[in-house]
């Protein structure tokens, strides 16, 4: 049976916290034991109060030990670790959530339409993990999950926010690999939620599905559980959602090879080019590029192959 998921007294930081997911993200942390530091730079309208503060005195009301902090993540990242630093001394784990959505199509979209995206998701992951880097590093450790998106296999309305979304995978592997020497675990969640996003949407069955179907706490429990001490799983995408959580993973197939390199030839194999019926699941860059190397027939050193070489159809390395 599988050991309690309770905490000691770790830290958590979690942006975007001030409703939806990052909102029930606090409250089963905290009520597992955790200490939490509530970031959101959102005021309601004509409210004093602004919402990551709500949420602490809700949190505090439950004796849950917690602080709000209202910088922006995009800008301030290190002042977000600070906060938690100042309050806490320490921090254990670190749960980027703050984003926004952009529903722009395809077109001469500015610049700075695409910027305000890609900012608040990926940028706003890039300077919290990063300031909280070498604090995890003299914890000995800790747990650092990173919001995706369903959105990564596609949304023709919602172009930015696809493409940034997608980059959470590539992020989440390197930052996994980096830390894998520090006891560092880092992972990835695609989650399905009602949540401040997903209620903007249009009436219709799309927003329908997530009010009846999907709750954040359900995302919540899971996500509680990659920040616990016993996850060691780590550089993974999950989507998530409704009680459901299922890996997701990047694959190839076999490739096609041809001795005349024509443009011709590959019109010529676009059936091959296109199967499914065998493959592959890099997990690395090495990976990738060893395993086009071998499928030419070319040599490839074994300290580049520390875990062995591709197999068709294989379970991709833990």
């Amino acid at each position: 049976m599988a050991e309690d998921i309770v905490f000691s007294g770790e830290v958590a930081v979690i942006t975007g916290a001030g409703g939806g997911l990052g909102r029930a993200y606090a409250r089963i942390l905290g009520q597992r034991g955790c200490r939490i530091v509530v970031n959101d730079v959102g005021r309601p309208h004509g409210e004093d109060v602004p919402v990551a503060q709500s949420v602490v005195d809700e949190l505090q009301a439950k004796g849950i030990e917690a602080v709000a902090d209202d910088h922006n993540a995009i800008t301030d990242g290190g002042a977000i670790i600070e906060t938690a630093l100042d309050a806490f001394g320490a921090v254990d784990i670190v749960i980027n959530n703050a984003g926004i959505g952009a529903g722009s199509p395809i077109g001469p979209n500015s610049v700075d339409e695409w910027r305000e995206t890609i900012d608040a998701t990926l940028q706003t992951s890039i300077a919290v993990t990063g300031a909280a880097w070498p604090h995890l590093i003299e914890r000995g450790g800790g747990r650092i999950v990173m919001t995706g998106s369903p959105a990564m296999f596609g949304a023709a309305t919602t172009i930015p926010y696809s493409a940034t979304k997608s980059s959470m995978y590539g992020f989440t592997r390197s930052v996994a690999a980096a830390g894998r020497r520090h006891g560092i675990v880092a992972n990835n969640v695609m989650p399905s939620a009602l949540t401040r996003l997903t209620q903007s949407l249009p009436p219709g069955p799309m927003a329908q599905l997530f009010a009846d179907h999907y709750p954040p706490e359900d995302v919540a429990s899971f996500v509680t559980w990659l920040c616990h001490r016993s996850c060691t799983v780590s550089g993974e995408s999950f989507s998530v959602g409704g009680g459901r959580a299922a890996r997701v993973v990047l694959s190839e197939n076999r490739g096609v090879l041809v001795d005349d390199q024509a443009p011709e030839s590959w019109a010529a194999h676009v059936d091959e080019l296109m199967s499914l019926d065998e493959v592959v699941f890099p997990l690395s860059m090495n990976d990738e590029v060893t395993w086009q190397a071998h499928t030419l027939g070319k040599s490839v050193p074994a300290e580049l192959t520390p875990g062995g070489p591709l197999d068709w159809n294989r379970k991709p390395r833990p």
